[in-house]
């Protein structure tokens, strides 16, 4: 915890990503970058009838946070995406809440 979606990105750029963004985040964060979750979903966008591949969408799931903290990591995915894949014009970085009293790990709410 969090989760991480990454739709709109080759493959190849999120193994990359993985490097170096689960770090930077779980130290905004202060907490283990074990906690966190990176998916690539294979996904192809269209517009006017041709595949689009400039729009990346990131998708961040997890516990509620304060404004600047949501700030600072959209920064710091933003600038991580478009250097492991400039072709990416059009990044969208959305954050989602989860309720801790909702969310079990292995048997385990927190």
């Amino acid at each position: 915890m969090p989760h991480i979606r990454m739709r709109g990105l080759p493959e190849a750029a999120v193994a990359e990503l993985s490097k170096t963004l689960l770090e930077r985040l779980a130290d905004i964060c202060e907490v283990n970058s074990q906690g966190f979750t990176l998916d690539w979903i294979p996904s192809v966008g269209y517009r006017n009838g041709s595949a689009d591949q400039s729009f990346t969408q990131v998708e961040m799931l997890w516990f509620p946070k304060d404004p600047e903290t949501h700030h600072l990591v959209e920064k710091v995915i933003r600038e991580a995406v478009q250097k492991a894949y400039p072709e990416s014009l059009h990044i969208v970085v959305m954050f989602r809440q989860l309720e801790p009293e909702t969310y079990y790990r292995n048997g385990q709410h927190f």
